[in-house]
C-alpha cells in the first residue's frame, strides 16, 4: 500500500510493505522493499524519479543487498542514479558493488576484481498476460480506470480529469451507502494486519 504527500512542486509516494520474489528453479525467496516515487514539477513539465533505500534479502543463500536510489540534486547532478552493495551475511563480506542508472547502464564490480556492465535498455521485455477488459471484474484496476488511461495516452488531460472525477465520486457514493447500511468494505484479496495489509494468498513460505 502507499502513502502520499505534497511537497510544493512535487508529490511523493511511499511504498509501504515488502514484496517476495520466488525463484522456483533455485528454490529461493528474495524479500525486498520498494523505493519512493516522486512526481516533480507538477505545475510545469512533470517528470518522475525514484528515491530512497531498498533492501533485498535471501535467507537460503545468505546474501543481501542494500540499494540506494539517488534523487536529483537541486542544482546539477544526474537523474535516476543508483548505487548498491551485495553482502554475504555469514561472513559479513561485501562481494559486489554496483553503480549507474536504474533505467540505463549499470556497472558491477566484484570482490575478485571482475567487472560487468549491463544496459537495462537492451534487456528483453516480457509482456504481462492480461485477461481482456470485458472478462475482468467490475472493480479491477485496468477495467475501472480504462477511460482515464485512454485519455492520458491521447494527451487529453481535461477528459482524463473528468473521467477521474466521475470514478472517484462514484466510489464516494458507494462508501456513503455502505456507511448508511453499516456494511464495512471487505477486500477480496487482502486482510488488515496492524497498519498494513496482508495478501491472502501469500507466496512467502511458512517458517
Amino acid at each position: 500500500w502507499t502513502k502520499s504527500k505534497f511537497m510544493g512542486m512535487s508529490i511523493g509516494v511511499s511504498m509501504v510493505g515488502e514484496g517476495v520474489l520466488c525463484l522456483l528453479e533455485h528454490d529461493e525467496e528474495y524479500v525486498f522493499t520498494l523505493p519512493c516515487a516522486y512526481a516533480r514539477s507538477i505545475l510545469t513539465v512533470p517528470w518522475v524519479e525514484l528515491g530512497g533505500k531498498v533492501s533485498i534479502n535471501c535467507v537460503k543463500s545468505g546474501y543481501s543487498a542494500a540499494v540506494t536510489f539517488h534523487t536529483k540534486p537541486f542544482y546539477g547532478g544526474k537523474v535516476h542514479r543508483v548505487t548498491a552493495e551485495v553482502k554475504h551475511n555469514p561472513t559479513n563480506t561485501i562481494v559486489c558493488k554496483a553503480q549507474g542508472e536504474w533505467n540505463g547502464t549499470l556497472e558491477f564490480t566484484y570482490s575478485s576484481g571482475e567487472t560487468k556492465v549491463i544496459d537495462t535498455a537492451k534487456l528483453p521485455v516480457i509482456r504481462k498476460k492480461l485477461r481482456p477488459l470485458e472478462k475482468q471484474g467490475r472493480t479491477e484496476s485496468r477495467r475501472l480506470w480504462q477511460h482515464v488511461t485512454k485519455s492520458l495516452k491521447e494527451g487529453n488531460m481535461d477528459e482524463a480529469t473528468e473521467h477521474k472525477h466521475r470514478l472517484e465520486e462514484s466510489q464516494r457514493v458507494e462508501e456513503r451507502q455502505r456507511a448508511a447500511a453499516n456494511k464495512p468494505w471487505r477486500p477480496k484479496y487482502f486482510t488488515k494486519e496492524g497498519e498494513g495489509w496482508l495478501f491472502n494468498n501469500s507466496l512467502r513460505k511458512s517458517t
